[in-house]
């Protein structure tokens, strides 16, 4: 008999666990810098306290041997939902950055994959309007099918029987030549077989159904399909010659993801969990209205902030053919950082290089140069509780500023909407103090908010563009 599950609410990423919700004995990191999404998170304080991080999502709750813990007083299995603290939607979040032309740099860096689904975990049973596991599958599906589709669409031998006029093709099929036209008098046709190459193999057979799954998915869900219909349509497209056919279990264990095909892998595997349910309404029959199962996931938010907010910047200047502002591309640590020192030497205390959120560069001249840096972070508190954070995160900005010897300079945050006196922009002037190194010109320092209003939630980048360019849009910035 499935035991009942108690389902802990109320926390936010980023926040402490002042109540007491999560169990005594719940595996945690020891530190801050040692959570990880496997244990939602969780870490612990130097008295013993819970403390959430910058993961959301929804979990069960397991001790340190990776047992599932059960409430002393009920009996019920422990299982936990983590939301993010700020005004911001995870899931169009997240449909946005996949549409971004770097995503794959993005899951390919030191990030990695921001996001988990746990398809080898027992399900849990939520209420119904919560998403899960299954929708963040279902939406990197339809991204993985994209990729898929634009470089390694496999095609396979196949052999084709037709029955030609006047022509040979391939080889002639004697038996079935003299019972379809000698015995028919129609010596004028050939019935042969001949070798094509064809899309229509098993693996992209299961890839189509899963596509087509996957976006019902999303459509059910109540998100924006307005973004992934130019995937959808390109991916569908792409498999116009595969048929349509029903999907079982044992199609998983024929399809061949080895070798060449070995790119499958991913997207059969996410097929198998958008196709055959591992989260799907049908599960159990104890489901209701109110309550439906869905499989664990995470997501780290502070990445995925990151990625939105270059995507929107990005989207904006695409908009805008005549804009001279380039987004740098996005750099990773160990492909295309910046270098600290020209030549570099591996005995120089001072570290070898950087990489900057959001750089912005001016291509009206004959070479670009960098006018503007912004560091995006998932938080927006001055308590004494983040002090040392804050003596970090002002550190590396203003040595962002110093080496690329731009004006400009700030913070992005997330903005949240149930706080009405944070402004959606601050700027303040850098007090530059004399020295040899005389530059008089003026350095800002600039902070921006972002929230999701509707109204407003990418505003943010065209007034952050209105502020770099000089252009007063938003009052006096030039």
């Amino acid at each position: 008999m499935r035991l009942e599950v108690k389902i802990i609410k109320g926390l936010k990423d980023w926040s402490p666990d002042a109540t007491g919700l999560i169990p005594k004995g719940a595996a945690a990191a020891r530190k801050m810098d040692g959570a990880v999404p496997e244990e939602m998170g969780l870490y612990m304080d130097e008295r013993g306290n819970y403390h959430t991080s910058g993961t959301v999502g929804v979990g069960w709750i397991r001790d340190n041997h990776g047992r599932i813990i059960t409430d002393p007083m009920t009996c019920e299995k422990c299982a936990l939902i983590i939301t993010p603290r700020y005004a911001l939607n995870p899931w169009n979040m997240l449909i946005k950055v996949m549409n971004d032309p770097e995503y794959e740099l993005y899951v390919s860096g030191s990030n990695g994959d921001f996001f988990k689904i746990y398809t080898d975990q027992e399900l849990i049973p939520v209420n119904n309007a919560e998403k899960g596991g299954e929708l963040l599958a279902a939406i990197s599906l339809v991204k993985e099918c994209e990729r898929i589709c634009k470089k390694y669409l496999r095609r396979s031998m196949a052999f084709k029987e037709e029955n030609f006029n006047g022509k040979i093709v391939g080889n002639i099929q004697v038996s079935k030549h003299i019972k379809t036209n000698i015995t028919q008098g129609r010596e004028d046709r050939v019935f042969c077989r001949y070798p094509v190459f064809t899309v229509d193999t098993l693996e992209n057979r299961i890839m189509k159904a899963a596509l087509k799954k996957a976006y019902e998915i999303i459509r059910i869900s109540g998100l924006s399909l307005k973004s992934l219909e130019r995937i959808y349509a390109f991916c569908e497209n792409s498999l116009k010659d595969v048929h349509i056919m029903k999907i079982g279990k044992n199609d998983f264990g024929k399809a061949d993801v080895t070798g060449f095909n070995s790119v499958y892998k991913k997207v059969i595997d996410l097929a198998k969990t958008v196709i055959i349910g591992n989260g799907s309404n049908d599960l159990f029959s104890t489901e209701t209205e109110e309550v439906r199962y869905i499989i664990p996931y995470t997501i780290n938010m502070e990445s995925l902030f990151e990625f939105y907010v270059r995507a929107t910047i990005r989207e904006y200047l695409k908009s805008k053919l005549e804009s001279r502002v380039l987004l740098d591309e996005y750099r990773i640590p160990k492909k295309n950082p910046l270098f600290t020192l020209k030549d570099p030497e591996q005995h120089a205390y001072l570290m070898n290089n950087y990489v900057p959120d959001i750089a912005l560069m001016d291509n009206s001249g004959e070479t670009k140069r960098y006018i503007a840096v912004f560091d995006v972070k998932y938080q927006n508190s001055t308590s004494k509780v983040y002090r040392d954070t804050q003596r970090h995160n002002s550190h590396q900005l203003l040595f962002y500023t110093l080496l690329l010897n731009v004006r400009r300079c700030g913070f992005i945050f997330p903005g949240d909407k149930a706080d009405l006196a944070l402004p959606g922009f601050n700027m303040y002037e850098l007090n530059i103090q004399s020295g040899d190194a005389m530059d008089k010109s003026l350095r800002e320092y600039t902070q921006w908010m972002v929230d999701m209003n509707h109204d407003h939630h990418e505003r943010f980048a065209e007034r952050i563009m209105a502020y770099v360019t000089g252009i007063n849009e938003a009052g006096d910035l030039s």
